[in-house]
């Protein structure tokens, strides 16, 4: 990545899950969201953080979210469905193999049924002066 956006992010949904067995468990989550962003080559600043969304099979699950440095990363987990979203935003580049990599060794094979990778910001400026400037300009008058 060079100058010409803020960074990239790649959104995941991958299904038909082989072992949901960590899907449920807020340790092997927790051990999981640190693993996958060390192998990407980010810097925590909190997390992770797990949490538990009750209700009907269908709907419950977990949550798991890092704030890093370069950004974020977060799944939802569906373990009756046998499914996970995941997300992970940085304006630091990563190998997206690295993030499916992490997900192989959770959970053994899955399908990836929906994947996007967007570049974000591309009129970002990283310039102060020229930030403001593109602020200002779109405000309206005080």
């Amino acid at each position: 990545m060079g100058n010409d956006h803020y960074g990239d992010e790649l959104t995941l949904r991958l299904s038909d899950i082989a072992d949901i067995t960590a899907l449920d468990d807020d340790q092997a989550l927790t051990t999981f969201m640190r693993d996958l962003v060390t192998r990407i080559g980010m810097t925590v600043i909190a997390g992770p953080l797990v949490a538990t969304e009750g209700g009907p099979p269908e709907k419950s699950g977990k949550s798991a979210v890092v704030i890093l440095a370069e950004s974020h990363a977060a799944i939802h987990t569906y373990p009756h469905l046998r499914e996970i979203f995941v997300n992970v935003f940085s304006c630091k580049p990563f190998r997206e193999a690295d993030v499916l990599a992490e997900f192989r060794r959770l959970v053994g094979d899955y399908e990836v049924s929906e994947h996007t990778l967007r570049r974000r910001g591309e009129e970002w400026p990283r310039d102060l002066s020229a930030a403001e400037r593109l602020w200002s300009g779109r405000r309206a008058p005080a």
